[in-house]
């Protein structure tokens, strides 16, 4: 399970996934969502993904207002990217709507130093606040030599992955 947070605008984010990842994204979101609702003594709604291991650090790392609210908003971006791409809706879609409806909370203002999910990645140091976006795009050079089927349907591949950033 992982957020890759290519951007600190969530949907510049989905829109630089690769295809593998934002079919994948789609309903690891859900099942984020849904844990930070069971976190929060609410269960998820019928037709929602049960929560996902609660120990997890992606799961633990979705712990402030911010970072809730970028989650809710990265969840809408990837299903409009989902669309986008593939001229259908994931099973996921429908659920967009009340993920926000019930866990995004207004006036909550983004900024890179409200979104440290710091984590560290297999050889790569986030060395300070404001460094998450560059770290994730390491991450994912990474990820790229190892996925075989990397591909962007109806999109070009982001420049960082291209210029080498």
């Amino acid at each position: 399970m992982q957020l890759f947070i290519l951007d600190y605008d969530p949907e510049i984010s989905a829109r630089m996934l690769c295809d593998v990842h934002l079919r994948k994204m789609c309903l690891e979101t859900a099942q984020i969502l849904s844990s930070v609702l069971f976190l929060q003594g609410r269960a998820p709604e019928e037709g929602m993904p049960r929560y996902y291991n609660l120990k997890h650090p992606v799961i633990q790392a979705v712990d402030t207002p911010p970072k809730i609210n970028y989650t809710v908003l990265y969840n809408g971006s990837l299903h409009r990217e989902y669309f986008q791409r593939f001229q259908k809706s994931h099973a996921y879609s429908c659920l967009a709507g009340r993920y926000h409806a019930l866990l995004y909370q207004e006036g909550v203002v983004l900024t890179p130093d409200s979104l440290d999910f710091a984590r560290a990645f297999k050889g790569i140091e986030i060395t300070g606040r404001g460094d998450l976006v560059s770290a994730y795009r390491q991450y994912y050079r990474f990820k790229k030599s190892r996925i075989r089927h990397w591909r962007y349907t109806n999109r070009e591949e982001p420049l960082f992955l291209l210029e080498g950033e």
